[in-house]
């Protein structure tokens, strides 16, 4: 494996490490695209087409002049919040720790530099590649805009962090909050009011006997509350109201519409209103180009591909949704928006050398 590209795919993620790329840092969200389409101006005669939507830039370059190519690669450079600490990039035993070096600004370093290897041939293969700023939430400025734009392929391959397995199906997701009414009172006259939590214990507990938490990793729809808002801090007032708020993930066999209605008959008398959702991953693995990159993978880790699904989003389901094939394959490491996030430099390279052979 050449040291010239683990030393410079190495060098790029720490550079895009450095710049903290979260979603209330406009000015740093700009930046990062700065740096990604300053580096595309050093590659001759490739199509760039930069915009933005809603403070959220992004950048598609392509090798042919074409809005629709035959592959198409995605990586985003936005990050979750870290501690200042974890925006300067450490090596250590052949890691790069820190935040954004898995998910996924090693990934986008493999971008960059196979775009300007992949120039250097005789003949340009017909790949695109998208750099998106808005994933970590929702991606619908930026991966589903250029979809809607008409930036269309045959084939999307979006480089999250995969261990260099093939992710082929991924739960959908809502995100609502239900709203309990109540009548305020005084708390030593209770029988004045309407305690809404009583109504909200109640309506949890039918929850949890519908939806109940698996007990392992089992692939299934998972409704679970994660805020809970109650009176305006008195301790001495019977709240007028309560507001939950749920993260859903649901498995295809489930209909979007069927849960949001069990929850409603959960809570009957609240108002439930949706605040964003995300429709399912599902690519088949037995598509012949999802089997050929099983093939390449193969190849160069010497092991058989691990197929697998997973429980959180990508943007990779936007393409899967319109009936274009998607999957995720990216390298190898851990703590994914953890205080210990880190990803394997020489892995960045074998995703490299895989991509390069599965483009031919």
């Amino acid at each position: 494996m050449s040291e010239d590209l683990c030393g410079e795919l190495t060098q790029l993620t720490c550079d895009l490490m450095r710049i903290e790329s979260i979603a209330d840092r406009p000015e740093c969200l700009a930046e990062v695209m700065d740096y990604v389409a300053s580096y595309l101006a050093g590659i001759p005669h490739i199509f760039v087409e930069r915009s933005e939507c809603g403070g959220k830039p992004a950048i598609v370059a392509t090798l042919r002049e074409t809005r629709s190519p035959a592959l198409m690669l995605n990586g985003h450079v936005d990050v979750v919040v870290g501690r200042p600490a974890q925006f300067v990039p450490e090596l250590r035993d052949g890691r790069i720790y820190g935040r954004g070096s898995q998910d996924m600004k090693g990934s986008v370093a493999v971008m960059l530099r196979l775009l300007r290897d992949l120039v250097a041939r005789p003949e340009r293969p017909d790949v695109g590649f998208q750099f998106v700023a808005d994933e970590e939430i929702g991606g619908t400025l930026g991966t589903e805009r250029l979809l809607a734009e008409g930036w269309r392929c045959d084939v999307m391959l979006c480089l999250e962090p995969t261990d260099l397995g093939i992710l082929y199906e991924h739960k959908g997701a809502m995100w609502f909050d239900l709203h309990i009414p109540g009548v305020p009172a005084h708390g030593s006259r209770p029988w004045a009011g309407v305690n809404p939590i009583y109504a909200m214990t109640v309506g949890l507990a039918e929850v949890a006997r519908r939806f109940p938490v698996p007990s392992l990793d089992e692939w299934r729809t998972t409704v679970s509350p994660t805020v809970i808002r109650v009176g305006g801090g008195s301790s001495n007032q019977i709240p007028g109201s309560a507001i939950l708020t749920f993260d859903c993930r649901f498995v295809a066999e489930d209909n979007a519409e069927s849960i949001l209605t069990a929850i409603r008959e959960c809570f009957p008398g609240a108002e439930l209103r949706m605040n964003r959702s995300g429709v399912a991953l599902r690519t088949d693995p037995h598509h012949p180009a999802v089997q050929r990159l099983a093939e390449m993978i193969a190849t160069h880790t010497g092991a058989p591909t691990r197929f697998y699904r997973e429980h959180f989003s990508t943007d990779a389901r936007f393409y899967t949704q319109a009936g274009i094939p998607a999957v995720c394959l990216g390298p190898i490491g851990a703590g994914l928006h953890s205080d210990e996030e880190w990803v394997n430099s020489e892995s960045l390279a074998t995703l490299y050398q895989i991509i390069t052979s599965f483009i031919g």
